[in-house]
């Protein structure tokens, strides 16, 4: 498993400049280090692949928008259940929890997110079609950058991919296992979220492709 954070300045909304290897602001100098890459951690059984948690931190704090909008319907291209997914996510939010060694309080719901959503589909389809699990997508593109292709205008973005677990709740189980991801989860800054899976064929390493993004809107 992989974890990776990034941070940008407010001037840039695109990209990010500076890579952190924890939320706790560990800063990795390099491409190399985004994720701190280890190997996929299982094949396409339950136990599947947990791959990094990106985020993109803002240089200036935001006001917080009101969370737990009723969540806009999963798209056709994924088979994730938006309103089970949200239950979940924030469920998981309500309980405190150390993350890895780290403690997290509880936190506030999330509020699902129609822009996300279709960066996360789009995210997950291009992994599944290029059987790889990388942050790093179509056309080099980054967490942020499909965030704003996809018409989410952020201050804050983050990023959680998986591979091989067979439904919503293996998944997250997996994420809340693992320091970078639950952290990513627990984070109090977010706002909204949204989740995609894209089913892997008899080709694929995977069975099937996840990705979570979070956002904190401008």
């Amino acid at each position: 498993m992989q974890t990776a954070r990034h941070h940008r300045p407010p001037s840039d909304p695109c990209s990010p400049d500076v890579r952190d290897a924890s939320w706790r602001g560990l800063r990795a100098g390099s491409a190399a280090l985004l994720g701190l890459l280890l190997a996929a951690c299982g094949g396409g059984s339950d136990v599947g692949a947990a791959a990094s948690a990106a985020l993109v931190t803002p240089a200036t704090a935001a006001t917080s928008p009101t969370p737990g909008t009723t969540p806009t319907p999963a798209g056709t291209s994924t088979n994730v259940d938006a309103a089970s997914a949200l239950d979940q996510l924030n469920a998981a939010r309500a309980v405190a929890r150390t993350c890895g060694k780290t403690p997290m309080p509880a936190v506030a719901p999330l509020r699902w997110s129609a822009a996300l959503e279709q960066a996360a589909i789009g995210h997950s389809e291009w992994m599944q079609a290029n059987n790889t699990i990388s942050h790093t997508g179509a056309g080099g593109s980054s967490v942020g950058t499909r965030a704003t292709a996809a018409g989410y205008a952020w201050k804050m973005i983050g990023e959680n991919i998986a591979a091989g677990q067979p439904d919503l709740s293996r998944v997250i189980e997996a994420w809340l296992a693992s320091e970078g991801h639950c952290m990513n989860i627990m984070h109090p800054d977010f706002v909204d979220v949204a989740l995609a899976l894209k089913p892997g064929t008899s080709s694929n390493t995977w069975r099937t492709w996840w990705t979570l993004d979070f956002g904190r809107p401008l």
